[in-house]
């Protein structure tokens, strides 16, 4: 109590709603059709840095960014090295680079393109960003992995997984090619199995929950 018999005003909390989420989505063979649909839905409510790996040739980069752009409500911009990022922006890895993310300190991240070897045949490598972005963001990473053959996403979701981020991957019945996505399944990394369809709002689902605390990043599965 205060003096004049007033209890003492407490000082506000902080809102944990500023704390950043890393989105990042990998995609192969049937991966364009399939990111219209996603990032057509894709309206987060919450500050999320967002990356995109696409197993793509480098001539057909700035065709895919026009197509998503045409259809999404957020900014499609392809990575540039060394490149400092905003959060509510999807940064596209160009054809023929490895895309890495990199946190500078506090809430400072930037791109970095590489020419590092090829991973699993690949550059750009979903392994390398998602690695990349596990390190970044840590439990607030977030890994989505759509239709495509082979297993690159594999080592990466792996990574996600380690730091307590989350792993979604595209189910069967909507996959061109349900070879990266299940692997993933066997491999036990997947969170969750999400037709594309409904990917977007359950990415806003653990999203929303990853910055506010509020418990599972997953609600328990409809039966």
């Amino acid at each position: 109590m205060t003096d004049d018999g007033r209890s003492p005003r407490r000082a506000p909390r902080r809102s944990p709603g500023l704390l950043p989420v890393g989105l990042a989505i990998g995609a192969s063979t049937g991966g364009p059709r399939a990111l219209i649909t996603l990032v057509a839905g894709l309206k987060l409510p919450v500050p999320a840095f967002m990356f995109l790996v696409q197993h793509i040739h480098p001539r057909f980069t700035r065709i895919l960014s026009r197509r998503l752009g045409d259809v999404s409500p957020v900014p499609i911009l392809e990575a540039v090295d060394q490149g400092v990022i905003q959060p509510g922006q999807l940064y596209l890895a160009p054809g023929g680079r490895h895309l890495v993310v990199e946190r500078l300190g506090g809430m400072v991240y930037q791109t970095r393109l590489t020419d590092d070897p090829l991973r699993q045949g690949v550059r750009p490598s979903v392994d390398t960003l998602f690695t990349s972005v596990a390190e970044a963001f840590g439990p607030r990473a977030v890994g989505v992995v759509l239709t495509g053959m082979g297993r690159d996403g594999l080592a990466g979701a792996r990574a996600i997984k380690d730091r307590g981020g989350v792993v979604l991957a595209e189910s069967a019945e909507t996959c061109v090619v349900y070879g990266m996505p299940r692997v993933l399944a066997e491999a036990a990394l997947a969170d969750r199995m999400v037709p594309i369809d409904e990917m977007a709002a359950v990415i806003q689902q653990i999203c929303l929950t990853l910055v506010n605390y509020a418990g599972p990043a997953l609600s328990p599965v409809r039966k």
